[in-house]
């Protein structure tokens, strides 16, 4: 088995991939130069383009799994890291999710596998024009073994993507879950709000004060369940007043509660008090409201959950 690349060129810009395997290929040894190009070329890019999709699902997923942990849920957090060992999921034999996976868990390897197949169905489009073109070149300057070999790979990636297209309609037509619990984490200054829908989460800043992790020329990420966010702003500059992008994350706003779980000088640092946070419900918008008069910037943690 040999490991190759899947990088969805729709996804390419946004999204992060993770390695995988294929079913056998033709042997590498001996390939005509042109044809071990193209090998080469893809290789790299399903590599590259998997690997970082499946880091991005993994930090979902330990954020997860702490979660599991600090609500006691033994089952959960193991079906959360026995989801992490599947990862990446390039088959169908793969593709649900364990048995005991929490809804949080369910969700994150679900959009795993939909953005995995559709990244080997993307590459594997671009690539067999290509390996077609090979196999005719070859033919045509009498490499007869090179011409089959070229063949039996387009062939081979094909079949593929006929396989994973058949898990297309379940994987993404399948109704989403909600999470019923995730954590945010932010550098704050001052006045900031968290607006949190069905769709999404987005900071809003309605004063002067510093936009959540650019304090006095900090840049610093929003970490939703642990996976980084660089939120964009409308206006330019470390200050507001101003609104950020939309992160999505399917919540059941407006029915939620929050609290805090830790505020400290640095992230993971030693507990600090401040002014308590507060929440409310803004056209049907579920608001936290982070008001932080003190003194000084503060890494703000806070878990966000359905209402029981």
């Amino acid at each position: 088995m040999r490991s190759l690349l899947i990088l969805l060129p729709a996804l390419l810009a946004t999204h992060h991939v993770w390695a995988q395997q294929l079913p056998p290929q033709p042997p590498r040894q001996g390939l005509p130069a042109a044809l071990a190009f193209e090998l080469a070329e893809y290789d790299a890019k399903r590599a590259d383009g998997l690997n970082r999709l499946a880091q991005m699902a993994k930090a979902q997923l330990e954020g997860v799994r702490k979660n599991q942990m600090e609500a006691g849920n033994l089952e959960g957090t193991n079906a959360t890291l026995k989801a992490m060992s599947q990862l990446p999921v390039t088959s169908l034999e793969k593709a649900d999710p364990p048995e005991g996976a929490p809804p949080d868990a369910v969700l994150v390897f679900k959009d795993h596998t939909r953005k995995a197949f559709a990244g080997i169905t993307g590459l594997n489009s671009q690539f067999i024009p290509r390996i077609e073109q090979v196999k005719v070149e070859l033919l045509k300057s009498g490499d007869l073994a090179g011409a089959n070999a070229a063949d039996a790979l387009a062939k081979q990636m094909r079949s593929e993507s006929e396989q994973l297209q058949l898990a297309k309609e379940p994987v993404t037509g399948a109704k989403t879950e909600a999470l019923s619990s995730f954590t945010v984490e932010a550098l704050i200054d001052g006045g900031s709000e968290l607006h949190v829908t069905k769709d999404g989460i987005q900071w809003v800043v309605p004063g002067g004060e510093a936009k959540p992790g650019l304090h006095v020329g900090s840049n610093e990420a929003t970490y939703v369940n642990g996976a980084r966010w660089k939120p964009k702003w409308k206006n330019q500059g470390e200050r507001g007043p101003d609104t950020s992008d939309v992160y999505p994350i399917k919540t059941t706003a407006p029915k939620l509660i929050s609290e805090t779980v830790l505020v400290s000088k640095e992230r993971f640092g030693k507990h600090d008090e401040r002014t308590p946070v507060a929440t409310s419900v803004k056209d049907g918008h579920f608001v936290v409201t982070i008001r932080d008069p003190e003194g000084g910037s503060r890494w703000y943690k806070v878990r966000i959950k359905t209402l029981p």
